[in-house]
């Protein structure tokens, strides 16, 4: 059962609270016994070594928080244990259920419903109240607590009034337990979804301002490729020109040809229709056609494809910022390490699914946790905003990325994409 604590406050800081609560409750029961003390004679010893025990455990706590350790849900529910035990234990040396400082141990019951998972919060009230329930039978008696009663003092009873207040107090138990465990996971949910919706609407300005930047960028290059084109169609006439280059000359014009139309499939992206509704094709066709294409724009880099028969007679529409995210994907990849790729395409479960594996140096833990949150890069000229598209563009159409660096070393990439991409977002 997953017992992590998701709350408005980390759970270091609710240790804290527990800590100043607990040193007002040692405060409390110190003032309480001086001044009681001096009206009814108190057992002193087991209520000096109860305070300081409490005490002590108020200290753990203190040095506790400077380990770098998270606190878990279980810690927390001892901490509260301890405070609960700590009380029961006074009330049994001073006159049982008939101390009204025992009613304290509904604080732990309603911090744990606040603050913890269910299950350690309905086993604290239960402990909670099966303590108050024994402190009417055991305990040790003041005479000077003892209710009014027509018993003689040394015949045992349990007096109906305390009895009145164990059920109250076990009602009150059970209430706080059941209701403040809901509210306070609606609480959390409802927090966790602003969190969620926050860092979208964060992603998404992101997004736009990298969109902006493209558009603009995109306009601007059309005139500076239109140059490129004309000078190198002149250079393709110079029979010397040909002699000397002319592999690498075509192998530039076809480059920049393809540049051009990636800017021409850029503004046919841009158009309404084909946002909300990109045409279906089929799945191998897709796949195929974006490798080719990116083998022109990566003539330098070496992969292995497969392609599997599984996407024969499968269908899928995507967006068309999908290919630019495997694209993505497939040049960071390229870009890691010189050693060839290896890229399968396969279908799974009505999902299709790239896996790309290079040979590179691979992430840092550090780094994988970044990735996809915010524009990151480990390339000395990269931009950083790569894979942060890539992770933007894939999630918000149903799809998922998962990096992994196996122990042997490089990096395993994962896109896992619905064989249909909701179209109309």
């Amino acid at each position: 059962m997953n017992t992590r604590i998701t709350t408005l406050k980390a759970p270091s800081g609710h240790v804290r609270q527990l800590v100043l609560i607990r040193s007002l409750l040692i405060a409390a029961l110190a003032i309480a016994t001086l001044w009681a003390n001096q009206l009814i004679e108190l057992p002193l010893q087991p209520i000096i070594t109860i305070v300081g025990l409490l005490a002590a455990i108020n200290l753990l706590s203190l040095l506790r928080l400077k380990w770098d350790v998270p606190v878990g849900g279980a810690e927390i529910t001892v901490q509260l244990l301890m405070d609960i035990l700590a009380v029961a234990a006074l009330a049994y040396y001073t006159g049982g259920a008939a101390n009204p400082f025992l009613s304290y141990i509904l604080v732990p019951v309603c911090i744990a419903a606040a603050v913890l998972p269910g299950i350690y919060a309905w086993g604290l009230s239960l402990v909670a109240i099966g303590l108050y329930g024994a402190l009417l039978v055991w305990h040790e008696p003041l005479i000077q607590l003892a209710p009014p009663s027509h018993s003689h003092h040394h015949e045992p009873s349990i007096n109906s009034h305390l009895v009145g207040m164990w059920l109250n107090f076990a009602l009150s138990a059970v209430l706080i337990s059941y209701f403040v465990v809901k509210m306070a996971a609606a609480v959390r949910q409802q927090q966790d979804t602003l969190n969620a919706r926050r860092e979208e609407d964060l992603r998404d300005e992101q997004l736009l301002a990298v969109a902006t930047q493209a558009a603009g960028t995109a306009h601007e290059l059309g005139t500076p490729l239109s140059s490129i084109k004309v000078l190198l169609a002149d250079l393709a006439r110079e029979p010397e020109v040909q002699e000397l280059i002319g592999d690498d000359l075509a192998l530039l014009r076809n480059q920049v040809n393809e540049c051009g139309e990636i800017l021409k499939r850029l503004r046919q992206r841009a158009d309404i229709d084909q946002l909300t509704h990109p045409p279906v094709i089929a799945a191998r066709e897709y796949c195929t056609q974006l490798i080719d294409r990116w083998q022109l724009l990566r003539p330098d880099a070496h992969a292995n494809f497969n392609v599997h028969e599984s996407l024969q007679n499968r269908q899928v529409r995507f967006h068309p910022t999908i290919e630019q995210a495997i694209t993505n994907v497939l040049n960071n990849a390229a870009d890691a390490s010189t050693k060839p790729l290896y890229v399968s395409v396969d279908t799974d479960n009505e999902q299709l699914v790239w896996k790309i594996t290079d040979q590179g140096e691979g992430f840092s833990a550090s780094a994988t946790s970044m990735l996809g949150k915010r524009p990151f890069t480990t390339k000395p000229d990269g931009l950083g905003i790569g894979l942060f598209l890539t992770h933007a563009s894939i999630q918000r159409y149903g799809g998922t990325v998962e990096i992994a660096t196996p122990a042997e070393g490089g990096t395993v990439t994962t896109i896992t994409l619905p064989m249909e991409t909701a179209s109309e977002q």
